[in-house]
């Protein structure tokens, strides 16, 4: 039972509110209406408390934990942390993060690093870059990109600082606040952050195993809810699915048949290797595409591609410069050289290799892994059987091993979204050791303990 009614609010404003609940708890324990050692009510109820939904209170409470003003006990709840007493930290592996593991390309990168330091480095850190590539940078980049299905033309390329840029910029150039966007009915986080900074409504279109469904896309833009699809066409994040050949035949030809533009994420392309034609080769005219090397080669690689149509280039260019001023020079310098001597292609090979050796390991130890074709660096897991994914989530926290659940990805409510699974990243951990050490932690979490699961962080 908790000691005292604590009766929290949390102010109208700007601030997001996972944020304003870590700050009511942290007030209320600065003032002493939070004792040392005091349970705090349940999620459930502090969802009622604070009148926000149970993923904020699940965000709220990994915050305030990872902040040191909470601690979580085994079978009884969650407690205001004594800072007087020692309390064991929990190691944490931190599986929420889908990034690609340096080491398989360390060696690679340092003897780059070495060879373009000078004169020429110092000039491309410092200088001013541009968003146009340069025109053999170009001509490589066409080439790369044809390999896995990406057609384009010189004139039609341009450079961003990675794809997140992209994804920001095509927002500026097709979209007005209050507008809105159809994408999947899970998306990647970067683009639910980036709808919000925009003030657009995202749409979900339904999705199977196989990606988004056309059927429900064609619904969506029959009813007039949006005039521009966002679409992951390879490894979707978070489910891992691939679009078949059809599939992207009849999405670029709704696009076309609705009068709607497309964006497309392509970042997952590369690593997949598959020369299948993009969505955007359908449908030229009016598609967006992009990629770019930060998940083939390394994570901190922030160079990105855009094939833009004409009639939006001029738009999404002066996106590009509002958003960043200066064109990702050094990044380009490095990416031509890269590109030229095949080392590109070398470092994608070895992350290939190192993604299906991670995710059969997983897929070993773990049940519920989605099966995928083509591995990448994350994983779509079904949590146990009569489990939402939020309280495997917060189960898995407290025994050091951090995942993102279902919600953390669903757009329109999630409403038609079954909460009962999971991303983890595979390649968050530093070598493989450490990767099986977690996944035999959530494997061994004990499912039969779910009525004190609403209390933990």
């Amino acid at each position: 039972m908790t000691q005292g009614k604590w009766t929290p609010s949390i102010p109208a404003g700007g601030t997001p509110k996972y944020l304003a609940v870590v700050a009511a708890i942290e007030r209320a324990i600065e003032s002493g209406e939070l004792q040392p050692n005091q349970r705090l009510p349940t999620n459930r109820e502090l969802r009622e408390l604070f009148d926000v939904t149970i993923a904020t209170v699940t965000k709220a409470m990994a915050v305030a934990a990872r902040k040191g003003l909470i601690v979580a006990q085994v079978g009884s709840g969650t407690f205001v942390r004594d800072t007087t007493a020692s309390t064991p930290k929990i190691e944490s592996l931190d599986l929420s993060l889908n990034i690609l593991p340096s080491g398989v390309v360390d060696h690679a990168l340092q003897g780059l690093a070495q060879a373009q330091a000078g004169a020429n480095l110092a000039r491309h850190m410092f200088g001013y870059g541009s968003y146009a590539a340069a025109p053999a940078h170009a001509r490589r980049a066409i080439d790369w990109m044809a390999t896995f299905g990406a057609p384009a033309e010189p004139d039609n390329v341009l450079l961003t600082v990675g794809v997140h840029q992209g994804l920001m910029a095509a927002f500026h150039a097709l979209l007005a606040p209050g507008d809105s966007a159809i994408c999947e009915e899970l998306t990647y986080t970067g683009i639910k952050r980036i709808a919000s900074y925009r003030n657009v409504s995202l749409h979900g279109a339904r999705c199977d195993e196989h990606g988004m469904v056309p059927e429900s896309l064609e619904k969506l833009l029959k009813s007039g809810a949006a005039k521009v699809v966002i679409v992951t066409s390879a490894l979707h994040n978070p489910t891992t699915a691939t679009l078949p050949l059809e599939r992207r035949e009849a999405i670029a030809r709704l696009c076309t048949k609705y009068d709607a533009y497309l964006v497309e994420d392509g970042i997952n392309l590369p690593l997949v290797g598959e020369s299948v034609p993009t969505i955007s080769s359908f449908a030229p005219e009016r598609s967006l595409f992009l990629t770019g090397f930060s998940k083939c080669v390394a994570s901190g690689f922030r160079l990105g591609y855009a094939v833009t149509p004409p009639s939006i280039q001029g738009a999404f260019y002066e996106a590009l410069v509002s958003t960043q001023w200066i064109g990702p020079s050094l990044y380009a310098d490095l990416a031509q050289h890269m590109l030229g001597d095949g080392m590109v292609e070398r470092c994608t090979q070895s992350h290939r290799d190192e993604a299906r050796a991670r995710y059969t390991l997983a897929s070993q130890i773990l049940k519920g892994v989605r099966p995928t074709r083509t591995p990448g660096y994350h994983a779509w897991v079904d949590a146990p059987a009569g489990q939402q994914s939020e309280n495997f989530v917060m189960q898995a926290l407290r025994q050091g091993v951090k995942v993102s659940p279902a919600t953390h990805f669903a757009v329109s409510g999630g409403a038609a979204i079954s909460p009962t699974s999971y991303r983890i990243s595979l390649g968050a951990c530093a070598d493989r050791a450490e990767l099986e050490r977690a996944l035999h932690i959530l494997a061994g979490i004990d499912t039969q303990h779910q009525s004190t699961v609403s209390t933990l962080i």
